[in-house]
Parts: structure tokens; sequence; C-alpha cells
């Protein structure tokens, strides 16, 4: 038997913070945003492992898939912490900005209802 060398293991490839300015955004419009766009699967508090979709309350400077809710491997292995720029590109496209992800969400276009929307959660 021919002993091969072992591999080092893979690396993850995180996901680099996007290069993009994130409008000002407008807490109130953001809680519309929420409402008529998240609140179906998402709350902002209660029990993670419970939820049908994770909870967004204290998302922005939370490590992406790392919360009690049973997430996919994608988002476990995203390797970031949401911050503004991060959910403002994901909410644009989520199957595009994180591939194999369970979110059932075509996004929303408008820079603007993102803005409004990552002010809500951050207030």
């Amino acid at each position: 038997i021919i002993d091969s060398p072992k591999m080092p293991p893979k690396k993850k490839k995180e996901i680099k913070e996007p290069d993009v300015e994130v409008p000002e955004g407008d807490p109130s419009n953001g809680r519309e945003v929420f409402d008529a766009n998240c609140s179906a699967c998402h709350a902002l508090e209660g029990d993670a492992k419970s939820a049908s979709a994770p909870i967004l309350g204290g998302v922005l400077g939370r490590k992406a898939g790392s919360t009690a809710f049973g997430y996919s491997k994608a988002m476990k292995s995203a390797g970031f912490t949401w911050s503004a720029k991060h959910l403002f590109v994901y909410l644009k496209n989520p199957a595009k900005y994180i591939p194999g992800s369970r979110m059932a969400f075509a996004g929303l276009p408008s820079d603007q209802d993102r803005a409004d929307l990552i002010a809500y959660l951050d207030s």
C-alpha cells in the first residue's frame, strides 16, 4: 500500500464584503417593506429553532447561518458576518448571492427599499 500525502483541508470560500454604497434608509419605510415582503416568514424575535425562517432581530453583526435555525449548507458555509453592504446585495437577489441557500424570495429590486429595510433591521 502506497501512502499518498494528505491533501490540506479545503479552505471555505468566504464571500467578501461587497464594494457598494448603501443609500441612506428610512426605518419607518423599512417597516412597511418588512411587513409587505418579509413578515410572512420572518420575525424580529422568537425561538430560532422552531421558526419557519431565521429570526432577523440583531441580524446585522451576526455571522451568516449561526443561529439555531436549520440553515442550508450554503448559508452555514457562507463565512461572513452580516453587514449593511452584504444585506444590500443579498436582498437584491438572494439565490445569486448565496447559491444553494433555501430562501424562496426573488429579491427586492429597489435600492431604496433595500436601504429602508436595512435601516429598519438596524433600528
